[in-house]
């Protein structure tokens, strides 16, 4: 996963809320720093947990250094299209009475996509960013995205081609290529879907990885968060599912947990096998992190897993 990662300089994490796709972002990011590579983290979420995953940080609209090789910014609507208008207008203060009329509040929510677009603006920036005497050196060799969940993730990476069919010539039409170049191209940047072993998160996985292909973005290997270890072989799975149950007898008063947890296990392996049968790539599993509190120290696991995937299901029951 991390080589696959580490081959583009834009690299959006996405998927269905509640699987965990801030955590999986600054485990890759983690990942990528130890491969010596200068990242940078962004949050797009308003209402996101980077920050206090970093140590309960405040992040900034501009990034801000965690370490030396890793950085890490928000974004938020409000200070894009603030900026957006400065440009503009040349005065800020403009920007902001412009800002605070309920009649520009009616027209900027009508007009659709604008601040999408408007984030992938700030974030291809990013992207190309360089520094050095000859500005030769990017500024960062990756940058992460901790994008929407599934429902916003489609139209925020098709908004460049919305606009392009919306507005063929004009002001915008030139970045809007621009962008939509950087999107599709394969060695520039990629999606990675986060997911769970569970029915209705890869159903939406699928769903969001079919409307993903279709508007020509490249995907990496989806991500398992928080996969439990699989406890029972094959024919461990079979002695506990036996009737009677093919165990000690000193071994009956635990019969009811071996079964629930082997119902658990197979249900995730159908899970994952489904993942595995429907997608191009295997499926990368990470392990569940048991903490009260995610920090850099541990999301260290994860980290590992991503940067040395194993198969999660080489030891299956059925």
């Amino acid at each position: 996963m991390l080589d696959a990662a580490l081959q583009r300089r834009l690299v959006f994490i996405t998927g269905k809320g509640g699987v965990g796709r801030t955590a999986v972002a600054l485990s890759l990011a983690l990942a990528a720093v130890r491969a010596g590579k200068r990242t940078l983290v962004v949050e797009v979420n308003p209402l996101g947990r980077l920050g206090e995953y970093l140590g309960d940080r405040t992040l900034a609209p501009e990034p801000t250094e965690i370490t030396p090789e890793l950085a890490a910014a928000t974004i938020a609507p409000t200070v894009i299209l603030e900026d957006f208008l400065a440009g503009m207008l040349r005065i800020r203060a403009l920007a902001r009475r412009l800002l605070e009329s309920n009649t520009f509040r009616v027209v900027t929510a009508a007009a659709p996509g604008l601040e999408d677009f408007l984030t992938l603006v700030r974030i291809a920036e990013w992207e190309e960013e360089r520094i050095g005497f000859r500005r030769k050196r990017h500024r960062f060799d990756l940058v992460i995205v901790d994008a929407p969940a599934t429902g916003h993730s489609v139209p925020l990476l098709s908004t460049p081609d919305t606009l392009l069919k919306m507005l063929p010539f004009g002001p915008l039409t030139s970045t809007a290529r621009d962008l939509a170049m950087l999107l599709g191209d394969p060695k520039r940047a990629a999606v990675a879907i986060v997911t769970r072993a569970e029915e209705m998160a890869v159903n939406e996985t699928l769903e969001l990885a079919t409307a993903l292909m279709r508007i020509g973005v490249t995907l990496l290997p989806t991500i398992v968060n928080a996969v439990d270890p699989f406890r029972f072989t094959r024919p461990e799975g079979r002695r506990v599912a036996a009737e009677p149950p093919d165990l000690p007898p000193e071994w009956a008063p635990y019969l009811g947990v071996a079964r629930f947890t082997l119902a658990r296990q197979r249900a995730a392996e159908r899970q994952i096998r489904r993942l595995t049968q429907a997608l191009p790539d295997r499926p990368i599993c990470l392990p569940s992190v048991e903490a009260g509190k995610l920090t850099l120290e541990t999301l260290e696991p994860l980290a590992d897993a991503l940067a040395h995937p194993r198969a999660s299901t080489s030891r299956r029951a059925s």
